[in-house]
């Protein structure tokens, strides 16, 4: 399996969105009442709370490249052949 690069927005969003199937769920089995006038803005809060971790992992990604005199690239393309067919 080949390595990536971490990528904090991902881990937050897959948490806000586990949390929300919690509450969803919690909420069918009458333990918390969910209106959807709540729900939307706390899903709009968790999706910004990501793509402000988003914004910050590649702020602090440049400032570490611009200290050690590379510059900010773009992810490598994938090599090899990834044909499903085979030919």
């Amino acid at each position: 399996m080949r390595r990536h690069p971490f990528a904090p927005s991902a881990l937050l969003t897959g948490l806000v969105l586990l949390g929300l199937a919690a509450v969803f769920l919690l909420d069918a089995a009458g333990e918390v009442s969910l209106t959807p006038a709540a729900a939307v803005p706390l899903t709009c809060a968790g999706l910004g709370l990501a793509a402000l971790g988003s914004v910050a992992a590649r702020m602090l990604r440049g400032r570490t490249a611009r200290r050690s005199g590379q510059t900010a690239s773009a992810p490598a393309a994938p090599s090899g052949d990834h044909r499903v067919d085979g030919e």
